[in-house]
């Protein structure tokens, strides 16, 4: 297999391709959803940005969690 970058001279081939399956844990995959914040002032602003940052993190340790099954 060869793969050429796009307008590029640089070339790279493939030597060996792996599939590995990894069992993930649903908790691992499940994300719970965000409401819509219901904004009314400056604190409903910052209250909703730690949410979605609370939010963010969450996925953050998940995507972690997952890459650590997988070196396993």
């Amino acid at each position: 297999m060869l793969l050429i970058g796009c307008g590029t001279t640089t070339q790279q081939v493939v030597s060996k391709i792996q599939i590995q399956k990894v069992k993930i844990p649903k908790e691992l995959l499940i994300l719970s959803p965000l409401e819509k914040p219901q904004v009314k002032n400056e604190l409903d602003i910052i209250n909703a940005y730690s949410l979605l940052f609370y939010k963010y993190k969450q996925c953050e340790i998940q995507i972690r969690k997952i890459k650590e099954l997988n070196d396993e």
